[in-house]
């Protein structure tokens, strides 16, 4: 066997086995974090004008803005609608202003693109907000499997671009890709194979879905890709945390690369459930409001302490990593969001064949909640 690389698709079995062989390094830049991007580093006159008109300028156009949680904090103390991918787009799909203006990354504001009302427009802070894991995937290498595996089911992160979503069956975000597996699982033959991707920590996670259900893991294929902040989040930085702060409960984004080492402690009774959920960002929120301890250690980017840090600001929340920082998601500033709402810039448009392919996949994500 050659040596694997990212984007390449093996059976689950395989691909768990060699996850610690690929090199799953970003296969695209990783822009540098603007200064702008910490409220912090606005003077304070700059940043109240700029929150004043950002209000303004909502009420004037008929904007509705969706901030996701990894960005910066100012944005989402004046967004409408702040979660994850699968909240966005619900949010989204249900609005009716003129304008939807989110802040997150490319492949979250092609949803809105492809969900959008006739009447609406989809802009975004800044059109240089990519994705490193959804430039793992590519959508050649999905229709050979394809044609390999007559019937095959694929199932797309929503972590990814257009083409591969029109290529997808189904989309599922982490918020429910538990459901949408369960579902396929349902609704399917048991010699009909099964492509997840690109998330292979994901994909470990869908694995032990498929085991607890006493499906055979030989349906499942994995594609070889991760989030690179995600990634950096390994087995040793959840236990140095959990020696610093002892009796901390545990919440992890399934993307994480400490996700398979979790799992097994859970699975051998190291850690009781109670002390240790997966969860996505949006559930990190409902887990933090009802667990009973006090200190919560946060593996995800560390964007998501902030709406934590509201949701239950009796807790206190540590990230497992510090340095797991979205430089994406940071392309997104105060300044630049104000300029996308005065300016009407940045508008998001989709090729019509492709977003109707792939507005199937993605209705029935939203219908799997």
């Amino acid at each position: 066997m050659d040596q694997p690389v990212s984007g390449d698709i093996f059976p689950a079995v395989d691909a768990i086995r060699m996850i610690d062989e690929v090199d799953l390094a970003p296969p695209i830049e990783v822009p540098a974090v603007s200064s702008d991007a910490y409220p912090e580093n606005l003077p304070a006159e700059e940043h109240r004008r700029l929150d004043s008109e950002i209000r303004r300028l909502k009420k004037e156009h008929n904007a509705f803005i969706l901030a996701h949680n990894y960005t910066p904090s100012d944005i989402q103390d004046v967004a409408d609608a702040v979660g994850d991918s699968l909240y966005l787009a619900q949010k989204g799909a249900e609005s009716d202003a003129d304008i939807l203006l989110e802040a997150s990354v490319l492949f979250m504001n092609q949803i809105l693109a492809i969900m959008k009302k006739p009447h609406q427009r989809v802009l975004a802070p800044d059109l240089g907000a990519l994705c490193s894991l959804a430039a793992h995937a590519d959508a050649e290498k999905i229709r050979r499997w394809k044609q390999e595996h007559r019937g095959g089911i694929v199932i797309s992160y929503v972590n990814t671009y257009l083409d591969v979503k029109a290529e997808s069956d189904y989309c599922c975000a982490s918020a429910n890709a538990a459901k949408v597996i369960l579902h396929v699982l349902a609704n399917s033959e048991p010699v009909q194979p099964i492509l997840f991707l690109p998330d292979v920590y994901l994909g470990f996670y869908a694995a032990k879905l498929l085991e607890q259900e006493n499906q055979s893991l030989d349906r499942l294929w994995l594609m070889m890709g991760a989030c690179h902040v995600h990634d950096r989040i390994r087995p040793y930085h959840v236990e140095m945390q959990k020696q610093n702060y002892p009796g901390a409960a545990v919440v992890v984004h399934p993307e994480c690369g400490c996700t398979s080492a979790c799992m097994r402690q859970m699975a051998q009774g190291m850690t009781p459930a109670h002390m240790m959920q997966f969860r996505s960002t949006q559930g990190m929120v409902q887990f933090v409001r009802e667990t009973p301890q006090k200190v919560v250690i946060m593996a995800t980017e560390v964007g998501n302490i902030y709406p934590l840090s509201k949701a239950a600001p009796d807790k206190t929340i540590v990230p497992a990593n510090p340095e797991a920082v979205c430089a994406y998601m940071k392309q997104n500033t105060f300044r630049k969001l104000y300029l996308s709402l005065r300016d009407n810039i940045h508008e998001i448009t989709v090729d019509p064949d492709l977003a109707a392919r792939a507005r199937i996949p993605i209705t029935r994500m939203l219908s799997i909640v």
